[in-house]
């Protein structure tokens, strides 16, 4: 009966873990708890940058600053402001190469030395 009890403990444990429990969404949270928004729930935070910021990104790469940001705030009912934020942290932690305003660098070309007669 007591294996059992502890059984049942540690499983309940388990199960309380947040899930958001992987390197890249916990910096994400760390940064939302940083700049001081009041984002909600972890999980649901996640979910929002992955599937609204990332997802409006993936399908469409020209979609426009204003206009992500405006499907955050739709998602979510935060002010213009904290949905800013939240975009610009979502797109640093789950999806840079949509990253705003910066170009692509072209990799260097490579050196051919002029041939020799």
């Amino acid at each position: 009966m007591v294996v059992r009890a502890i059984a049942l403990m540690v499983l309940a444990i388990g199960l309380a873990a947040p899930a958001y429990a992987d390197a890249t969404d916990d910096a994400f949270v760390a940064n939302l708890q940083s700049s001081g928004i009041n984002y909600g729930a972890p999980d649901r935070a996640i979910q929002v940058a992955k599937t609204v910021v990332c997802g409006t990104l993936n399908d469409d790469p020209n979609t426009s600053n204003a206009d992500v940001i405006a499907k955050v705030t739709a998602a979510t009912n935060w002010p213009t402001n904290e949905a800013a934020y939240f975009t610009g942290a979502a797109i640093q932690a789950y999806c840079p190469q949509h990253t705003f305003g910066v170009p692509s660098v072209p990799s260097k070309p490579k050196f051919h030395p002029a041939s020799t007669p």
